[in-house]
């Protein structure tokens, strides 16, 4: 997809914010919180299943972006919610997964608090460098870093992320002490990662790939259990030598005591929405992975990358901030 192409889309997709109000629905407004910044893939996404949701349940939905914390302000919104079905929070896996284990207090419990749902998209993370970084491999990347301390700066989508700890794995690998940046989001870390004032960044690969294609920076790896369909000449980063898999996915979660009656209608038109032909495609453009996870399924993967992210978090030695 060219860029105009792709801007064109994102552009078309972010307009769904603004869905014409459903004629004599007798329902409130179902509100989805996206925690993290408006105008990169998965705020689309967010946006394009507003869309197809106004649709299906005959209800007013809109898209709000409550961003902060590596998306915890936004979960904690939906957690304190009335449980009533008319908020959802579409959540990166980290939320639920990783960040109960890196941070002292993330105001929430991930598994009492919160009502699974779907999980809709999976996607990988990459780490990348600014085009004025010369490094062509996660190996050379370690090399110029030990001759330029100075640039021993990396960014992240936020603290407690898959990225952040893929970039931190990578250090302890190659004996590297690295500072951290957290961003809200990739939209506010690419004019410092493309200008060059940000050498080195980890987030999710969808919301880089382009920039990649485009010369504006370089993906060095992905964080994948194999290397993606759209980046076959990218190795992950278990080839490069560093031991270590950050799956990403986005999924929505309900709050707590929301009435099964409801999730289960919820469940139903979200699977619904995501398996559209139409969605698909444009997921899978967006550079991510359909899943259609049902709920069972949700709270498996969700319990099972817990605990492996707790077994990662103690090899890296990561301390709670």
């Amino acid at each position: 997809m060219s860029m105009l192409t792709r801007r064109g889309a994102l552009t078309g997709l972010a307009a769904f914010g603004m869905l014409p109000a459903v004629a004599h629905s007798q329902e409130p407004a179902l509100k989805i919180v996206y925690p993290y910044a408006a105008g990169g893939s998965g705020d689309a996404i967010a946006r394009m299943m507003a869309e197809h949701l106004q649709k299906s349940l005959g209800r007013p939905v809109i898209v709000e972006n409550k961003t902060g914390a590596g998306g915890r302000i936004g979960a904690q919104a939906v957690k304190d919610s009335p449980p009533d079905g008319t908020t959802l929070l579409l959540g990166a896996a980290a939320l639920f997964t990783l960040q109960p284990h890196v941070l002292a207090n993330v105001g929430y419990d991930p598994f009492a608090d919160f009502a699974p749902i779907s999980r809709i998209v999976k996607f990988d993370q990459a780490v990348v460098v600014s085009s004025q970084v010369p490094a062509r491999s996660i190996q050379e990347l370690a090399v110029w870093l030990k001759s330029n301390p100075d640039q021993a700066t990396f960014g992240s989508p936020g603290v407690g992320t898959g990225a952040q700890l893929a970039v931190l794995k990578f250090a302890q690998v190659f004996a590297i002490e690295l500072r951290h940046l957290p961003y809200r989001g990739t939209p506010a870390a690419l004019p410092d990662l493309l200008a060059g004032r940000l050498p080195i960044y980890a987030a999710s690969a969808a919301e880089l790939i382009e920039h990649h294609r485009n010369g504006g920076i370089r993906i060095l790896a992905t964080a994948g259990d194999a290397r993606m369909r759209a980046l076959p000449d990218i190795p992950t980063l278990k080839e490069s030598g560093v031991d270590i898999e950050a799956p990403g996915w986005f999924a929505f979660y309900a709050p707590a005591a929301t009435p099964p009656a409801t999730l289960r209608r919820l469940e139903k038109e979200i699977a619904a929405a995501a398996a559209a032909p139409a969605i698909r495609a444009k997921i899978e453009a967006l550079g991510f992975q359909p899943t259609e996870t049902a709920t069972e399924d949700l709270k498996r993967v969700q319990r099972v990358e817990f605990d492996a992210w707790a077994a990662v978090v103690k090899t890296t030695g990561f301390k709670p901030e």
